[in-house]
């Protein structure tokens, strides 16, 4: 049932004629103790994908198997065994053990993993997938712009389960832009034809994977009506359902009729998950006269010595020295001849067994498991075939950036109050690790922080006479930018980075460290770490930095730990970033390129005189941010607009010739890298003119584009902006359409003004725009263009 379990054949006793009956005594003896609520629920496998890389990035794998995708266990040695969860807890009893199981589970063997959010839930959902409960369909729902299909980049899988029928109600609240799959069985229970009427924006319906009915989403338009029928032998047949809630007025109506049956909704009966019936489970019901008996049981056998929180009587135990661990009631327990073995040489002095302070230690990270992510002196560390279940939010930091940190000289490498927040409170500063930092509870791991601090030993550093201070933490400030060591430039410090690389905050460390060992570390990293990544700075103690404090190697360590003393109070390092990230506007235009909030990683931020500022997509060519006041924060290859009154432009290329009136506008897909160059586009890059103002050149199959825009102040002193288009055709263009302004409402407000949200947008008169409405909105120029130069200007007001 549970190989490995360290739960021992409590009925190796009993006559094999009684040991079932005794096994259904007692399992009635533990439901009379409280009101069955077990109800097992259909699995989310939405949350379950989630759940199986949670399970093996958290730290759930570093002591339990690791398990492929369907949670069938990978068999590794020295794992802590599940058995079959499915057949124990139901999704909410294993979601309340893994939030606390020290609320079941007080000795603390199982810690509390600290997740966060759902993480538990998807876990639960990931470890608990073969459970079975009737139900009509299985369906998977998904969020986003549904109406470019269910493999667009910006659709997402949001939920997945179980439904009785086709009802959206059974789905609760539908938001607009959303798509639903079903899949199940239709029970088809006389022959004949089986006509279906569908009523939908978009969607397709397959028998027996045969396409019975097929319609592309739109958001542009409401929804349309459909009929289908086939022939049906009696019996179970494959269904599946793809509906796409978008467009005006989204609906849906599924109905069915049989030679039985009249036109309606399919019945809930005539649907389900499996071609065979699953039977729904039944809440046991408690004979008080076997629960009387399973009490009697519990005791005689033992189960209260160990399951002490029921009060029962326990059995006297034998005096340990006298048993013989090759009989007795070792055997009861599921050990190898070697683990027996050591319980054999332990026996004569287990029951005064005296422990050093280093046993002590060695005892409770055993016991805890602890060595299976550390090691200490030696002992445990990650097994080999589990390295690779470790990982990293970074990378570039290798094994240090995964791998859990050793313990050897732990208590004499954290302060004690350090080292009581990690152990009690679950502090951490490695958070580019993934795998937690398990809780396992104050009785069991309190007495650590002072048992560490007895038995980790190191010298004592040779520590220099004191500098002046304020000169010192100078020098310190010197050392740790990029114009002396450049810590900084793979160490965070408060929170910041300078470069890719994001190791251990820098601003924390006098907290976290002792100072004598902070010493000794930094003349030789290697000595703590062999593998360590940190470079030595002071090779045989001579430095690499004569010019800082006359070369005293022992002055500039001394430095550097008096400018860290300062905490989130020091002086940013030189290097971490501008001593102020902002990027301020003058007389001319100023110009940042990078990843753009909106605007992509091939991003161009401008800010303009007049105090508005844009961002542009190079990658689509097409215009995303719009904003007023302060220009923009640079970090890291990265802008931010600083300033007010921000509208952001959905994503999309500016050109396009639509196939019909409510065709959609084409975006990038998840798979589709060679977008937007398969439409025609080809970034030229820009020029700039005597202020610095960009014009942004492009090509468009057989059209040339360049576009301007210009900082202007209107006659009510509110700056705006013209926007001017060139567009050069080798020669003539039939209609295409330019998107002039999209967001979440547009609006004709005149006969050339048009209202997006809460930016205006005017065109030259005569003008030929339409509105089309859905999500986004847009306003749409239609144009048809000769051979030659033609010119569109449009202004952007707030």
């Amino acid at each position: 049932m549970k190989q490995g379990t360290t739960m021992p054949d409590v009925l190796a006793k009993l006559p094999e004629a009684e040991k079932a009956a005794a096994a259904k005594e007692i399992t009635q003896f533990l439901l009379s103790l409280k009101k069955p609520d077990f109800a097992p629920q259909a699995p989310d496998h939405v949350a379950a994908a989630l759940g199986h890389a949670l399970f093996h990035s958290r730290g759930c794998a570093a002591c339990h198997a690791p398990r492929d995708a369907k949670a069938d266990e990978l068999q590794m040695a020295g794992s802590v065994p599940l058995g079959p969860l499915e057949a124990k807890y139901s999704h909410a009893s294993l979601v309340k053990f893994l939030r606390d199981p020290h609320a079941v589970r007080p000795s603390g063997r199982m810690p509390n993993m600290q997740f966060q959010g759902r993480d538990a839930e998807r876990i639960a959902h990931f470890l608990l997938q073969k459970t079975r409960v009737p139900g009509g369909l299985r369906f998977t729902l998904y969020r986003g712009q549904v109406w470019e299909g269910l493999k667009g980049e910006d659709v997402k899988t949001e939920r997945g389960g179980q439904v009785a029928d086709f009802n959206l109600a059974s789905l609760g609240r539908v938001e607009q832009h959303t798509a639903m799959t079903y899949e199940g069985w239709l029970n088809v229970r006389v022959k004949g034809t089986h006509q279906f009427f569908l009523t939908m924006n978009g969607g397709s319906l397959m028998v027996d994977g045969k396409t019975l009915i097929e319609e592309a989403p739109s958001d542009r338009r409401g929804v349309k009506s459909f009929e289908a029928s086939v022939d049906l032998d009696a019996g179970p047949h494959a269904i599946q359902f793809t509906y796409f809630h978008t467009g005006r007025k989204a609906e849906l109506t599924f109905e069915l009729q049989t030679p039985q049956m009249p036109r309606g909704p399919v019945p809930s009966e005539m649907l389900s998950v499996t071609k065979e019936p699953i039977v729904a489970f039944e809440s046991p019901k408690v004979d008080a006269t076997l629960a009387n008996k399973g009490r009697e049981h519990f005791t005689k056998l033992g189960c209260a010595n160990c399951h002490d929180d029921l009060k029962l009587s326990m059995l006297s135990a034998p005096v340990l020295a006298k048993l013989d661990a090759s009989r007795d009631c070792v055997m009861r327990f599921a050990l190898s001849d070697a683990q027996r073995s050591l319980i054999q040489k332990a026996l004569p002095t287990a029951e005064k067994l005296v422990l050093d302070d280093t046993q002590r230690i060695h005892k409770t990270l055993a016991a805890l498991n602890c060595i299976a992510c550390h090691e200490r002196d030696g002992l445990g560390g990650p097994a080999q075939e589990r390295r690779a279940l470790f990982t990293s939010t970074q990378p570039s930091l290798g094994d240090q950036g995964r791998i859990p940190p050793p313990l050897t000289h732990v208590g004499a490498k954290l302060t004690p109050q350090w080292l009581a927040e990690v152990l009690l409170h679950g502090r951490r500063q490695r958070d580019y690790m993934e795998a937690s930092m398990p809780q396992f509870g104050e009785a069991q791991v309190a007495h650590l922080v002072e048992l560490f601090g007895r038995v980790d030993k190191l010298e004592d550093a040779v520590l220099p006479k004191v500098a002046p201070l304020q000169e010192s933490k100078a020098a310190g400030y010197e050392m740790v930018g990029t114009g002396g060591l450049g810590c900084i430039v793979c160490h965070q410090f408060n929170g910041q980075r300078a470069g890719e690389i994001s190791a251990l905050d820098l601003a924390p460390i006098t907290q976290r460290l002792q100072k004598n060992w902070f010493t000794l570390y930094m003349r030789q990293p290697s000595r703590f770490h062999p593998t360590v990544i940190m470079p030595g700075f002071w090779p045989d103690g001579k430095t690499l930095r004569p010019n800082i404090l006359n070369g005293d190697t022992a002055q500039q360590i001394d430095a550097i730990w008096n400018y860290l003393a300062d905490g989130e109070r020091a002086k940013k390092p030189v290097g971490l970033s501008r001593q102020t990230n902002e990027l301020r506007v003058g007389d001319v235009a100023e110009i940042c390129r990078g990843r753009g909030s909106a605007a992509g990683f091939r991003g161009i931020g401008v800010g303009y005189p007049e105090r508005v500022n844009l961002s542009f997509d190079s990658t689509e060519m097409s215009l995303r941010q719009l904003w007023r006041g302060e220009f923009a924060n640079v970090d890291f290859g990265s802008f931010h607009p600083r300033g007010a009154d921000v509208i952001t432009l959905p994503p999309g290329i500016p050109f396009h010739r639509l196939k019909s009136p409510d065709g959609n506008w084409p975006y990038k897909g998840k798979t589709n890298h060679t977008f937007p160059q398969d439409h025609g586009y080809e970034w030229k890059g820009y020029s700039l003119d005597a202020k610095r103002r960009p014009t942004f050149r492009y090509q468009f199959g057989e059209i040339a584009v360049e576009e301007f825009f210009e900082d202007v102040v209107g006659r009510n002193g509110r700056a705006f902006f013209k926007r001017t288009l060139t567009l050069i055709a080798l020669s003539a263009q039939t209609e295409f359409h330019f998107r002039a302004a999209a967001g979440k409402s547009a609006e004709k407000i005149s006969t050339n003004e048009f209202r997006i949200e809460k930016l205006t947008l005017r065109l030259p008169e005569g003008t030929n725009a339409i509105v089309h409405d859905g999500s986004p909105a847009e306003v749409l120029v239609p144009l048809t263009l000769p051979q030659g130069k033609t010119t569109l200007t449009l202004e952007y007001q707030w």
